[in-house]
């Protein structure tokens, strides 16, 4: 039986960042995911995600996103690879009583002023003579006011996580794809994971950063997550181009109680040449979705639908037809928190997730914080207050 330090299961972003800074610290660690990473069936696929400094979600939050912002421009350095496009990011909140990822619009735009002002985030309050002024893309109203985050941006997300793994696999670390993990035990003072071909290996330590299949492993988390579809759009631009061009921000907006609109819009710059559309989609947080039998069919209907309520109203520039689309899943925690702990059951199986929906910009530091954690070491940024016990008295 192949014996390592640490073993971790899911090698998506949180997983792919753990596996590199094991790696890089000198651990013998084995990375197991049940399909070939980067891949389309979680969380970690689509082209680009999000990334800001001054977190809405909470001021908690800030110093893991500048810590990923650090780690991020470290593996540019050291791979040649482009990973992070700081463009900034637009945040304009609801004026009628929305919510991100269970905070209010309002404490949200709050949230983000108060940590932009403690973390020295380079980013500043926009009035509504300046929105719309500096941003005509959007038809805002004339009471919309607006934060722009400076250090924000969007990350190139299957090349961060290939990038992760290509340089883990440097420093030693072993991948294993298409093997997914049935149970793990403990037997003596090693912990003992099976996998689905029936071959096992052991370790003192594991990781688990298994996205939406979590609760398969870790009990604690069965009835404190659930997974919902979401839906990524790439509408074609109709009009004026220049406006979603590479020096435009990424955006998050707060439509709800708009037109039809029930959540917040979010998207980005085109990539590449204006004719493979603007990305752009809306989140969906209720219902529930099974990982291993959601639907990744994108209707006419759907994407008739979106453009209806979530598009034309807000993004004039933007036309009715969708020139692609992919399905992904967050895993939510109550609140839109993240949950990083330990297993009650046994304190050298350590967790993280869920991401509910804005985790890939702070991957790489939960990454390293899941590291030292597995070595026995402190943490660089302080993660405790994402702990199972802290979601539940919140």
């Amino acid at each position: 039986m192949a014996q390592f330090d640490v073993i971790v299961i899911g090698c998506g972003a949180v997983g792919s960042a753990a596996l590199l800074h094991l790696a890089k610290a000198g651990q013998r660690v084995l990375g197991i995911d049940r399909f070939q990473p980067p891949h389309r069936f979680g969380s970690t696929h689509g082209e680009t995600r999000i990334t800001r400094a001054a977190i809405g979600e909470g001021v908690d939050y800030t110093p893991l996103a500048q810590r990923s912002h650090d780690i991020w421009r470290e593996l540019e350095r050291e791979t040649g690879a482009r990973l992070f496009e700081q463009c900034g990011c637009l945040f304009i909140p609801s004026r009628h009583g929305g919510e991100v990822h269970g905070v209010t619009s309002a404490q949200f735009f709050a949230n983000i002023e108060t940590a932009a002002r403690l973390h020295g985030v380079d980013g500043e309050t926009l009035s509504p003579e300046r929105l719309r002024a500096n941003y005509p893309a959007f038809a805002t109203a004339a009471s919309d006011r607006a934060f722009l985050d400076r250090e924000g941006g969007y990350l190139l997300v299957e090349d961060c996580v290939r990038t992760e793994l290509a340089v883990a696999a440097r420093h030693g670390a072993e991948l294993l794809t298409g093997r997914r993990v049935t149970a793990f035990r403990r037997v003596g003072n090693a912990l003992t994971v099976t996998m689905d071909d029936g071959a096992s290996a052991s370790a003192t330590t594991l990781i688990v950063t298994t996205g939406p299949w979590i609760t398969e492993l870790i009990a604690p988390l069965q009835r404190r997550v659930n997974v919902t579809r979401q839906v990524l759009y790439w509408f074609e631009i109709l009009s004026n181009p220049e406006r979603f061009g590479p020096e435009a921000p990424v955006f998050i907006w707060d439509v709800s109680g708009r037109e039809r609109a029930a959540s917040d819009i979010y998207g980005f710059p085109w990539l590449g040449s204006p004719a493979k559309g603007v990305k752009i989609a809306n989140e969906v947080m209720t219902g529930e979705a099974d990982p291993d039998r959601v639907s990744r069919e994108v209707t006419p209907g759907e994407i008739a639908a979106t453009y209806e309520t979530y598009v034309r109203p807000f993004v004039p520039d933007l036309g009715p037809t969708c020139l692609r689309s992919e399905v992904c899943l967050y895993t939510n925690a109550p609140g839109g928190r993240f949950i990083i702990d330990r297993d009650p059951a046994d304190d050298n199986v350590i967790y993280a997730s869920a991401c509910s929906g804005h985790g890939f910009k702070h991957s790489p530091a939960v990454g390293e914080a899941l590291a030292a954690m597995a070595m026995g070491a402190p943490p660089r940024v302080d993660v405790s207050g994402f702990a199972l016990d802290r979601l539940c008295t919140r």
